[in-house]
């Protein structure tokens, strides 16, 4: 926030930010005050607010998705409470106004000369960057995951493929274990497999299949939240359902 401030105050003058990296603008193709690497949630918030701070013509965004996904809705999906249509806009109607869509991914960045390369050979420079490239899920790491994502019991709502496979399971589910997942890798939320636990029981309990259904939250860390305070209130709740 201090660097975005003391960014808009240096603006007009063109002063150079000693925590931002700057340097002479490199020979390139295109040139952007402001360059955005990624066209999410994260991507797109500031590639608008920068449009304010800089003017329109000074940014632009590398997405190569026609399609924008608010993914944090992909949770309530899975419970049942909205659908995959509604988390999904065109990225084009999501893009800021007047603020330059690069239709490219990302194949290199070089801070050294303030430029980036895209997959169709492009060199972009920039004065700031913004990197909000966000994860890439990779299934295949997990043995059996992607063959598993065949049989009908196994969803996953971290992808917009799978999610809604989370809720038919549900639907359908009459008795047994319901098994709910937190890996040992970085995730694009560390609170969505608890989420949707508790949504699940909720579920169950509403449709009088709770008594039937053995709840089991297999986690790899050695705590239910990895912040005291919250772990402390949820492990409360877990105790309680």
């Amino acid at each position: 926030m201090a660097a975005l401030r003391r960014l808009r105050q240096c603006h007009p003058s063109g002063l150079a930010i000693s925590n931002l990296h700057t340097s002479s603008r490199a020979s390139a193709k295109q040139h952007y005050k402001m360059l955005v690497l990624g066209g999410g949630s994260g991507g797109i918030t500031m590639g608008a607010r920068m449009k304010r701070m800089m003017g329109a013509d000074n940014v632009a965004v590398v997405e190569p998705s026609e399609m924008h996904y608010y993914q944090p809705i992909w949770t309530l999906v899975g419970a049942g409470a909205k659908t995959v249509a509604s988390s999904g806009r065109t990225t084009g109607s999501v893009m800021p106004s007047g603020v330059k869509w690069v239709k490219s991914s990302v194949q290199e960045i070089n801070p050294d000369t303030n430029t980036v390369r895209t997959d169709d050979g492009t060199e972009i420079s920039y004065e700031y960057l913004i990197v909000a490239l966000g994860l890439q899920l990779h299934y295949e790491k997990i043995k059996g995951l992607p063959e598993g994502f065949k049989h009908p019991k196994i969803g996953s709502n971290y992808s917009v493929q799978t999610v809604e496979k989370t809720w038919k399971a549900l639907q359908d589910f009459k008795e047994g274990n319901a098994v709910f997942s937190f890996p040992n890798t970085p995730v694009k939320c560390a609170g969505a497999p608890q989420k949707i636990m508790y949504l699940s029981d909720a579920y169950l309990r509403k449709t009088g299949k709770r008594a039937k259904a053995n709840i089991v939250y297999n986690t790899s860390l050695p705590v239910l939240f990895g912040i005291k305070k919250y772990a402390d209130s949820l492990w409360d709740i877990v105790k309680r359902r």
